[in-house]
């Protein structure tokens, strides 16, 4: 079945594009807060850029096993 091979591809894309928008996002607000900290020379410790990772957020690997999923059974059914 073509829809399910579609329905599976546009999962699997979309749980690519959250993760790299949230892994992104994620850099770049830490980046900054980094950044803030050295331009005020601030003394003491110095914070780390902390990434979220793959199991940050629940629909990422939802999105990204249904999409395998219904790949799977669209090849399967076919």
């Amino acid at each position: 079945m073509k829809q399910y091979k579609v329905l599976g591809v546009v999962l699997i894309i979309i749980s690519g594009l959250i993760y790299s928008l949230e892994r992104g996002f994620s850099m770049l607000s830490t980046s900054m807060i980094r950044a803030g900290f050295f331009s005020g020379g601030m003394t003491g410790e110095v914070p780390e850029v902390e990434v979220n990772t793959f199991f940050s957020n629940f629909y990422v690997p939802l999105f990204l096993i249904v999409g395998l999923m219904l790949v799977i059974y669209g090849f399967l059914k076919k």
